[in-house]
């Protein structure tokens, strides 16, 4: 993963990175007992679980992207360039410009 800064022509400090496509993880587990022998009188407490694995990126993001940040906001570009950490700074900007904001969560 690389990281650049690089300011636009208003001045405003961005930072730039890729952030690189989901892994694929494993099937959730069956949920069936796996002891080999029961505990006498033991009656397991019965919670809810939810799958806390990474969750599957948003259409259009699983092949990457692009990130930029500055003080007040953040964009993604889909997918990143390639050998976009070489770029000079004009065509950062161009890229940024191009690039989505992204959804403020929380």
């Amino acid at each position: 993963m690389a990281l650049r800064e690089f300011r636009d022509r208003e001045g405003v400090e961005w930072l730039a990175w890729d952030v690189p496509p989901v892994r694929e993880f494993s099937a959730a587990r069956s949920g069936q007992e796996r002891r080999l022998s029961p505990t006498p009188n033991y009656t397991p407490e019965r919670r809810r679980l939810n799958d806390r694995r990474r969750m599957r990126s948003a259409t259009g993001l699983e092949r990457g992207w692009l990130c930029f940040q500055c003080e007040h906001e953040k964009r993604r570009l889909a997918p990143a360039p390639a050998d976009w950490h070489a770029a000079a700074d004009d065509e950062l900007e161009a890229l940024l410009q191009s690039a989505q904001a992204a959804r403020h969560t929380r």
